[in-house]
């Protein structure tokens, strides 16, 4: 009896252990096969989100700051046209066009002026003793709606000796000055059903022009920092190197419109999405940023030199608006001895600086060919006075004709 129940033992032993194998077996085949598929799933998955990341704008790396140097900032820096004013950033003063009168190009200094061009130009901009213009020889392009709202050829300007020079027979309508040449843009008026827009490069080294299809690649659209440049894309705003070509992360904010304006070591940008609108301040050497509480216009913001942090914008009408970045406050300042305010009724539309006075232009909001003008203004802190106006000076002058 006890040797069958050995027997029985032993193969029953036998066959439990035959079926473990082959439930392990088929455990294994499971897990060779089954799961397998389960984790290309789950890898193609993970992918899908780890490509997700890097395409979407508020988880790609966050900005931590870029190093300046002024040898940088001198060999990149663009300068973009205005279509009243420029100042000599190497010798102090500013070349204007004198709208409200013959519509010619002066030049202000120390309270003098002087004709420098008896042809109607805009968009000028200064570069090493030259302006570079736009010039219509016809003087009939101009339309109040569109700003800049004219469009000619390129042309230069030697402050010295008034030589004038045709330098590229393209249409333009904005242009921006750099040390190795000129970028320039035309687009079609706001009226027009499709818009068209065209832009390239005239190189002073070669001195042909060279078209530049992507808007990132032209400087007029561009902020620049030392050298770096500011280029749009559908995932946010970056930073590229202009030395090596290579690309950053610089603003990661969802937006349907972003205003951006680099100035004295700081971005300034105000996003738009909907009813939303929010104002910030970056500082470029180690990208901390906030959110301001100042209404401030940070497109027109100007540093009165390096002396000083206070920045000096428009506000809209007769005033400037004076800010101070490190306290992020602001105060909306009138103007002392103001004679074209008084007289005209004016609003600061533009504002530049040459490291000693700040320079307006003063209009009327709508036309600029009816009564604005040059206005020369001291300004230390929060003290602004008026120093000097075309508007004066010209309406003195008739009176004395008379």
């Amino acid at each position: 009896m006890g040797k069958i129940f050995r027997i029985f033992l032993t193969s029953y032993c036998f066959f439990m252990l035959i079926l473990l194998t082959g439930c392990n077996q088929n455990s294994q085949d499971n897990k060779n096969t089954q799961p397998q598929v389960q984790s290309e799933d789950i890898a193609g998955k993970e992918s899908a989100i780890l490509r997700s990341q890097e395409t979407s704008p508020g988880d790609k790396a966050k900005f931590t700051g870029v190093e300046w140097s002024r040898e940088d900032e001198e060999k990149y820096a663009v300068y973009k046209g205005s279509l009243d004013i420029c100042a000599n950033r190497d010798n102090g003063g500013v070349y204007y066009v004198n709208w409200g009168y013959d519509k010619y190009l002066y030049y202000w200094k120390d309270g003098k002026t002087k004709l420098v061009l008896d042809k109607w130009v805009s968009q000028i901009c200064y570069m090493d003793g030259m302006v570079y213009c736009i010039y219509d020889k016809t003087g009939k392009t101009y339309d109040p709606d569109v700003t800049p709202s004219y469009e000619g050829i390129i042309c230069s300007v030697n402050v010295k000796t008034g030589e004038f020079n045709e330098l590229a027979p393209v249409k333009a309508k904005r242009l921006a000055v750099c040390r190795d040449g000129i970028y320039y843009k035309w687009f079609t008026g706001p009226e027009v059903k499709e818009r068209k827009d065209k832009g390239g490069f005239y190189s002073f080294g070669s001195q042909k022009i060279s078209k530049i299809d992507d808007n990132n690649e032209n400087g007029i659209t561009q902020e620049r920092y030392g050298k770096y440049a500011t280029i749009y894309k559908d995932s946010g705003t970056y930073l590229k190197n202009l030395e090596d070509g290579s690309e950053q992360p610089f603003i990661n904010e969802k937006y349907t419109e972003l205003f951006i304006h680099i100035c004295a070591g700081r971005c300034y940008y105000r996003v738009v999405n909907g009813d939303s609108k929010k104002s910030y301040i970056m500082d470029l050497k180690n990208g901390e940023t906030h959110r301001t509480g100042s209404p401030i216009a940070s497109q027109c913001l100007v540093q009165l030199n390096e002396d000083t942090d206070v920045l000096y914008t428009i506000t809209g009408g007769g005033k400037i608006t004076v800010y101070d970045p490190v306290k992020d406050k602001h105060k909306d300042v009138d103007i002392k001895n103001a004679y074209s305010s008084t007289h005209n009724n004016y609003i600061i539309e533009e504002i530049f600086s040459d490291g000693r006075y700040l320079y307006a232009i003063a209009g009327d909001g709508y036309d600029r060919t009816d009564i604005p003008g040059l206005v020369v203004l001291e300004a230390d802190g929060e003290e602004i006075s008026e120093i000097w106006s075309s508007m004066e000076y010209y309406d003195t002058k008739k009176k004395k004709q008379k």
